[in-house]
């Protein structure tokens, strides 16, 4: 009897599926469940009856096909990384310059693309995207035809994106919000519906994701947090903008309809917190995935390993196509 071949194992925590709460006082106390994914030996089958012949239908006529649109060409394999540099920042007082990956064929194609935005972790620059191998993995992708073309712009924070700072006060949020996405969405051809944009963020880069797409529902309709960072002490985040605080008290987040996504490695000491969020939006039945990874931990190399995972999450619902896409010639719907 021949074996499967091994798989790696898993831990998966999904809202609807395997819920792990934490240690939230809040948050009510189940039992963890895991689900591990381990060899499975396979049975042989047992042999089939032979069903007796069955008498040939008489040809049915042949139908008039019309000829369908012939897609939009693309010889390119590889799409474009520029750097928007400078672009100083008001809010900020900083030249907060970022790179922008353009899909292939974006140039000639004069369509409306899906935005993903990128946010680093502290002690990085907007370059940890391409270290981690971000480009090549979309690049990959699009000729596999295992992620849709999109558009995505990672920014470099600067000082501002290290400060607990909210609004009214100068905030990363206002940078975000007020400046960097009105730039992008005035430079370049995107899509501006909720559903087509995105954002994520390592570490502290996560953090602010978080904070802002649970905040502005109506402007991210995506988000993803990898080894996020979310404190939990409220004198450094005050409630209204603290995601632990939002999964746990906002009102309008059961009915925003937001796709969120969670990851860290078993070892990694954010993953606490990350717990306890995931346990609060599962006590509310608020659909989110949380996923666990058995090894790595707060780093590069980690990230990298899983960076497909998190642009296959992100694109998830995008058109695998450029035909699919709105003109760029028109305004976006």
């Amino acid at each position: 009897m021949r074996l499967m071949k091994a798989l790696p194992i898993v831990l998966l925590f999904a809202a609807g599926l395997v819920l792990l709460p934490g240690c939230d006082p809040l948050a009510p106390q189940m039992t963890p469940q895991i689900i591990i994914i381990t060899p499975v030996p396979t049975e042989t089958p047992a042999p089939s009856p032979t069903p007796p012949p069955t008498r040939t239908p008489p040809p049915t006529a042949t139908p008039v096909l019309t000829p369908t649109a012939t897609p939009f060409p693309c010889p390119e394999a590889s799409g474009q990384v520029i750097t928007v540099d400078p672009f100083r920042s008001a809010t900020a007082g900083q030249n907060l310059r970022y790179q922008v990956y353009l899909p292939p064929c974006y140039q000639t194609s004069q369509k409306r693309y899906p935005l993903l935005i990128l946010l680093h972790g502290a002690a990085n620059t907007e370059a940890q995207w391409g270290k981690i191998g971000t480009f090549q993995a979309l690049d990959q992708g699009f000729r596999l035809g295992a992620l849709p073309p999109m558009l995505v712009v990672a920014p470099y924070t600067g000082s501002i994106g290290n400060l607990n700072a909210f609004p009214p006060d100068a905030s990363y949020e206002t940078v975000v919000l007020e400046e960097l996405l009105p730039a992008v969405e005035r430079d370049f051809c995107t899509w501006s519906d909720r559903r087509y944009r995105a954002i994520g963020g390592i570490s502290r880069g996560g953090f602010w994701a978080y904070s802002i797409a649970l905040r502005h529902p109506d402007v991210f309709g995506i988000v993803g947090g990898h080894s996020a960072f979310f404190p939990d002490d409220l004198r450094e985040v005050p409630a209204p903008f603290n995601p632990l605080e939002l999964a746990l008290n906002a009102t309008f987040l059961a009915d925003a309809g937001l796709r969120m996504y969670l990851d860290n490695a078993a070892s990694d000491p954010a993953g606490v917190n990350l717990q306890t969020f995931s346990g609060r939006l599962s006590a509310r039945g608020i659909a989110h995935t949380y996923v666990v990874n058995p090894t790595g931990d707060h780093s590069d190399d980690y990230w990298a390993a899983h960076i497909t995972e998190y642009l296959a999450f992100y694109g998830r619902a995008w058109p695998r196509s450029a035909d699919e896409l709105p003109s760029c010639l028109e305004p976006s719907p």
